[in-house]
Parts: C-alpha cells; sequence; structure tokens
C-alpha cells in the first residue's frame, strides 16, 4: 500500500482526496483526459501519439501499455487520489506513465527529468508521493527515496505484462484531480497547485475554439513534463494529432513535422529560437504559434513577424502553475501591436483581478497585481513553510507576480516593472 504523509491540518498528503475522425475533435470530448486518449485510440490505433526524433508511439501501443502499467499500480497499491511522480527522460516513457496513473485514479506530480539532489526532497515531501515512474537515466537519484519504476527496463514490462488487466480500470473521475504541479520556486517555501481534469478540459475546449484545432499535431522543443509541453500534448491528443519531439531537446534546429503543425513555445524559449540562423530557415511557414508563459516583450511579436510574417502568434499568459492560461491574445501582421508586453483578454473560465497591496480590487487605468481565479484554473493548493505542510481544497486566488492595469475596452494591459509608478502593488503570493 502507499503510504500516506499526515500535514499539520490532519489531512493526507500521499492520499489526495477526489473532489465532487482522426482529424476531427470527438464532440463532445470525453470527460477526463485519460478517456479522451482512450477514444482516439480505438478508433485509430495506428495512430502517431509521439514522434519522438526517429522513434515513434502510436495511440494504440500507448493505450495498451497504460492499461498494463495502471494494472500494475493498483495491484501494488495505489489507491484512488494517490499522488504518483513522473520523472521520465522521454517523452514516449512520460506519455505512458501519465496515462498509466490517471486510470489509476492517481495523480500526476510531473518533475523535470534534470531535476535533482535538495530540490527533489523538498519537492517529494511536498507531493507526499511514495511511488515514481522514471527512465533509466533519472532512475539513480530515487535509490533511497521511494519506489521506482523504471519504464525503459525490459524487465519492468515482463513482469507487468504477466498480469491480467484490472477490471476497475479506468478509476478516475472528471472532478478529481488529475495533475498536481509542484515547484519550489515560492519564495514562502515550496507549493503546489492542483487541477482537475474538468479544468483541463474546459483549458483545451476553449484553446481549440479560440485557436483551433492541432489535427496535424504540435511541435515541441523541450523535455517532457514541462509547463509548455503538458499543455502542447493534450492540445495535440484532444485533436487526435500528433506531439512532435526532435531528438535533441532545447536544440535550434527545426523539427521535422510538416510546417502546418501548431508549435509551442515559452516567451523566453522562442525568443533564443528567433535570434538563432535556424529559426529563419522556413520565412514563408504559415505555421501557428503559440507562446505560454508570461508577457511576451513586443520585440519578440515583431521578429516573429520578420521570421514568418504569415504565421498566426497567439500569445497566452498563464501565472502560478504555468500550464493554465489566463488571458490570451492574437497578432498578426497587419495588426498594432503596443508596447511592452501587449494587452490581452481573460480566457473563459478564468476571473482576472488587477488588486492593491491590501488585496482590494483597483480602478480601471491603475497599476496592481494580477491575480486570477476560476474552474479553468487549479481548485486546491498545498504549500510547504517553515517545515509544516498545508494543504487546502478550497480554490486559491492565484498571484501572478506581474503587475498590470485594465484598460477601458476590457483589456488587460501588462506592465514593464521598470516602468511601473512607486503606488503600484508590489508582486507577493498569496
Amino acid at each position: 500500500m502507499v503510504a500516506q504523509q499526515t500535514l499539520s491540518d490532519g489531512s493526507r498528503a500521499g492520499h489526495l482526496e477526489p473532489r465532487a475522425s482522426r482529424r476531427r475533435l470527438p464532440q463532445p470530448l470525453p470527460l477526463t483526459l485519460d478517456g479522451l486518449f482512450t477514444s482516439t485510440a480505438r478508433r485509430f490505433p495506428m495512430a502517431r501519439a509521439v514522434q519522438e526524433g526517429q522513434h515513434h508511439l502510436s495511440y494504440g501501443e500507448a493505450e495498451n501499455r497504460a492499461v498494463q502499467l495502471a494494472s500494475a499500480l493498483v495491484r501494488g497499491g495505489v489507491q484512488l487520489g494517490d499522488p504518483v511522480i513522473v520523472h521520465c527522460a522521454g517523452h514516449c516513457q512520460a506519455v505512458v506513465a501519465q496515462l498509466a496513473v490517471l486510470k489509476a485514479g492517481g495523480v500526476c506530480v510531473p518533475l523535470p527529468s534534470a531535476l535533482r539532489g535538495a530540490r527533489l526532497d523538498r519537492i517529494t515531501e511536498v507531493s507526499g508521493a511514495r511511488v515514481v515512474l522514471c527512465s533509466t537515466a533519472t532512475r539513480p537519484v530515487w535509490s533511497y527515496r521511494l519506489m521506482s519504476w523504471v519504464l525503459d527496463d525490459p524487465a519492468t514490462w515482463s513482469k507487468i505484462a504477466a498480469q491480467r488487466p484490472d477490471r476497475s480500470l479506468p478509476r478516475s473521475g472528471h472532478t478529481e484531480a488529475a495533475y498536481l504541479l509542484v515547484s519550489d520556486a515560492d519564495r514562502q517555501g515550496v507549493s503546489g497547485y492542483l487541477t482537475d481534469h474538468r479544468a483541463w478540459q474546459q483549458t483545451l475546449s476553449a484553446r481549440i475554439r479560440r485557436v483551433g484545432g492541432a489535427h496535424d499535431g504540435v511541435i515541441v522543443h523541450h523535455p517532457p513534463v514541462r509547463t509548455t509541453t503538458l499543455p502542447a500534448m493534450w492540445w495535440a491528443f484532444a485533436c487526435g494529432g500528433t506531439l512532435h519531439v526532435p531528438s535533441r531537446y532545447g536544440g535550434s534546429t527545426c523539427s521535422p513535422a510538416p510546417e502546418r503543425n501548431a508549435a509551442v513555445f515559452g516567451p523566453d524559449e522562442y525568443a533564443r529560437l528567433l535570434q538563432s540562423p535556424s529559426g529563419a530557415s522556413h520565412p514563408v511557414s504559415r505555421r501557428l504559434t503559440v507562446l505560454i508563459g508570461g508577457p511576451c516583450p513586443r520585440a519578440v511579436i515583431d521578429r516573429h513577424f520578420e521570421v514568418l510574417p504569415r504565421a498566426p502568434l497567439w500569445v497566452e499568459f498563464a501565472g502560478a502553475d504555468g500550464t493554465m492560461p489566463w488571458t490570451v491574445q492574437e497578432f498578426s501582421p497587419d495588426q498594432p501591436r503596443p508596447e511592452y508586453p501587449g494587452a490581452s483578454r481573460p480566457v473563459p473560465g478564468v476571473h482576472v483581478q488587477v488588486v492593491a497591496p491590501d488585496g482590494s480590487p483597483v480602478p480601471t487605468g491603475q497599476t496592481g497585481e494580477v491575480r486570477a481565479t476560476g474552474p479553468s484554473l487549479p481548485y486546491g493548493s498545498i504549500r510547504s513553510a517553515d517545515g509544516a505542510c498545508l494543504a487546502e481544497d478550497t480554490a486559491p486566488v492565484l498571484a501572478s507576480g506581474r503587475l498590470g492595469r485594465w484598460r477601458h475596452n476590457g483589456t488587460l494591459e501588462f506592465c514593464d516593472p521598470s516602468t511601473a509608478p512607486p503606488s503600484a502593488a508590489r508582486p507577493r503570493n498569496p
């Protein structure tokens, strides 16, 4: 059985309680993320879910492996609501791991493959996880920590394949937690945000209505389970598309995927790519580009249209956990572009506020900190400070650490911190 950690308020960190055509988007979307993937796998089992360099993983293969792994997790003691760490070096392994955790009714705790040392200990402690799904490359860091399952080891799969699929699968529900995204970047301690299947589905549906379907797939240039990889991955899967990944993460070379594909980057990452020689190798590409993360400086937007004059560009601001967008803005070549870093509108399911240091809303035109809450954002949080863990099962008001102001046309304008007036609210965590 998976051990559970008792928090200071009496709740359990090791068990997060549950809450109340090939290129055509299924209507309506299934209620859970793993159900969404299963729907495509049943209809098009040979379609490619992941193209990672020269290697690929089909929907059918990923589905079958995930069912096998989920069954083994359940028999190994993973219960409904248990957090399971995903710490894989490859995208194919990470996709199977995430699907298996969700099918088992668990909560994915994704950790970047490069994470090591004390940071790993702090994040593991907050999550309360007792099981990790990893790769040969990441396995050594777990030797004296948690029970580990090495997903690129043939011996692991020989044991799993000998067991019959569990008849209780899938066990996840649309109002139950799907991900616990943990970070130690919080100045007040390690913090984690819980998002359920419903929030992810609402975010996916809104992006598809707004930007369009990623029927030809989505390109990413970074390792698995990063804050930009997760939304790109599920966007592709929601449309029956392929997640395209270069063979070398973080490289500036363009993916071999067709240029009709969408591409997802972080603003800083995209700025570096545009400045590289190979970043300008396709000046007439019509590829859709989506930037997810912090506000995007005007210089990056201008450079995008110099390199890709006909490519649509969408900028999604995602604060806190970095995966769920708060606001969005579309840019086109003939559209006037504001100064740093522009104005955007809240996405459906997100309530954005601009507040003073005391938390009270500021009038239109005045500067304050941008905060948000809503059903398309995390529903709960776990925070660790001064050696204590505190869990909240109420919708947190998320602080972005960014300054902004409402414009009279109803859009939100982010401010350059260097030009913010002295009276502006100082960014702080809630």
